[in-house]
C-alpha cells in the first residue's frame, strides 16, 4: 500500500530502491563490495564517495523526469538559498545519509527524499537499503513502514535510554540512547522505539531533515527548534541551533533537557 495515491510517487519509490541497490553494490559491509570505491573530503570536512554521487544521479534523473517544474535541493549539488526560497515545491534529497556509517560497514545509513510545499513538509521517503526498510509518508495519509502503519510512543515522560542526542548532551545522560545515525534515530521516534531526539545543527542541513520530518509528523510526532517553535523546511539554509522531535507528550520535558 502506497499512501501517496499517485503513480508518480510509486515510480519515485522504485527509483529510491534502485538507488539503494546501487549503494549496496558499493557498501563495504556487503558481500559484493567495490574495492575501488573513491572517497574525497568536502570543504566542510565531511566525506563524499562515488556511492553518494551514483545514488544522487539516479534520484536526480527520476525527480527531473517525474516533476520537471519542481526545484531539487540535493546535498551533492550546490544551490543558492534564494533560489530554494523562491520555489513553491522543493524536493530535498540526501542520496546517502550517513556516509561515514556506510564507509565503516554499518547498516544504519539511508536514502532521504522529502517534498516541501510552501515550506511545509508534505511527503517523505526514507529507505534503509542494508535493512530493506522503507518509510513512506504523505501529509494527511499517514506513514507506512514496509506497508504497516506506525505511530510514536505513548510515554508521557522520557524513558531511560530512549532520547537520541547528537552533537550535544542532555542534562540527564541516563536518558540518552545508544549511538546510531540520525536518520535511524528519527525513524525510531516515528515507530515508538525512542521517545525523542535532539540534534544540534552542527553538520546537519535540510536534506537530513526533510524526509524524516514528514515521516515523524505523520506518525504523530512533534517537531520544533530549541524554543519550541515549528520548523519550516525548504528554506535552503538552517537558522536554528537545535532540531528537536518527540512523541508530543514529553516534548516540553525534552526541551528542558538540552544542556547549553
Amino acid at each position: 500500500m502506497n499512501p501517496f495515491g499517485d503513480p508518480k510517487f510509486e515510480t519515485l519509490e522504485r527509483a529510491v530502491r534502485e538507488a539503494g541497490a546501487f549503494l549496496m553494490s558499493k557498501w563495504p559491509g556487503g558481500s559484493t563490495k567495490d574495492a575501488s570505491l573513491t572517497i574525497t573530503q568536502k570543504a566542510d570536512g565531511s566525506l563524499v564517495s562515488a556511492a553518494d554521487m551514483g545514488s544522487n544521479e539516479i534520484l536526480m534523473n527520476a525527480l527531473s523526469s517525474l516533476f520537471p517544474n519542481d526545484f531539487i535541493l540535493s546535498e551533492e549539488i550546490e544551490s543558492n538559498p534564494a533560489d530554494v526560497r523562491a520555489a513553491s515545491r522543493v524536493w530535498i534529497v540526501d542520496p546517502l545519509d550517513g556516509t561515514s556509517a556506510f564507509l565503516e560497514g554499518r547498516d544504519d545509513f539511508s536514502i532521504l527524499v522529502g517534498l516541501s510545499v510552501d515550506r511545509v513538509a508534505l511527503a517523505g521517503l526514507m529507505y534503509f537499503p542494508a535493512r530493506d526498510i522503507m518509510y513512506l509518508a504523505h501529509q494527511g495519509a499517514g506513514v507506512l513502514r514496509n506497508g504497516s502503519r506506525i505511530a510514536v510512543s505513548p510515554s508521557k515522560e522520557p524513558r531511560l535510554g530512549r532520547i537520541y542526542a547528537r552533537h550535544c548532551s542532555l542534562t540527564n545522560r541516563e536518558l540518552e540512547s545508544p549511538f546510531m545515525d540520525s536518520g535511524l534515530a528519527f525513524a525510531q521516534v516515528a515507530t515508538g522505539e525512542l521517545d525523542g531526539a535532539v540534534v544540534r545543527m552542527k553538520t546537519h542541513r535540510e536534506w537530513d531533515l526533510a524526509a524524516p520530518m514528514s515521516v515523524l509528523l505523520e506518525a504523530g510526532a512533534k517537531v520544533s527548534d530549541e524554543t519550541g517553535r515549528p520548523i519550516e523546511i525548504g528554506v535552503g539554509e538552517v537558522s536554528f541551533e537545535y532540531f528537536v522531535v518527540s512523541n508530543g507528550l514529553c516534548h516540553e520535558a525534552i526541551l528542558g533537557l538540552i544542556a547549553r
